[in-house]
């Protein structure tokens, strides 16, 4: 059996474990995104966080968390406001950190040469900056979704390097990115037999 944990608030995932904090229709689980989940160890295989991250105040404990109750290669989606759009991170009160995909090479042993704290690791599996982040009325965005913004998404997701570079050097020049995504996987022991 599959298990797939969605702490993403919408119920838009078919065959997958709804996790929120307060009950709606559809929650099956009703538990804080944190560091003490009630879930054992290596149970999951793919969870969805939306922009559930964006709202905790615990970062790189909630990272443990979902590590110590993943599988082995368990896929993790992430989808965050990126720190480069004061417009973005400052739209919803509720966000207590700026994220970008650097962020998560901290638990990558690819890119964290410094000696990562963290007993969780995960491979950063694929990523995409977004000039434009999800909004209920997409009124008045034509320019900010439409051609302008395919041809700057395209031109900085070619390869993680190009991503480094518009995060760090680009993102002003076009007011930054709204929101990113990565995909990670989770390296445990049994990972690499």
């Amino acid at each position: 059996m599959i298990v797939r944990l969605d702490f993403g608030g919408e119920a838009r995932r078919s065959r997958a474990i709804r996790v929120a904090p307060n009950a709606h229709p559809g929650v099956h689980i009703i538990t804080q995104l944190g560091p003490d989940l009630p879930f054992k160890d290596g149970v999951a295989d793919e969870i969805f966080l939306d922009h559930a991250l964006a709202h905790t105040d615990d970062f790189l404990g909630i990272m443990e968390e979902l590590w110590r109750i993943s599988k082995a290669n368990t896929i993790v989606h992430i989808r965050l406001p990126h720190g480069s759009s004061t417009w973005a991170i400052s739209r919803d009160p509720r966000h207590a950190k700026a994220y970008t995909l650097e962020t998560f090479n901290y638990f990558d042993p690819r890119f964290n040469h410094s000696g990562c704290e963290s007993h969780a690791r995960f491979r950063i599996e694929h990523a995409r900056l977004y000039l434009t982040g999800a909004r209920g009325d997409a009124r008045g965005l034509a320019l900010a979704r439409g051609m302008f913004s395919s041809v700057i998404e395209g031109f900085v997701n070619q390869d993680r390097g190009m991503q480094y570079r518009a995060e760090r050097w680009f993102a002003p020049l076009v007011g930054g990115f709204e929101e990113f995504y990565v995909v990670l996987s989770a390296i445990k022991e049994t990972s690499f037999g």
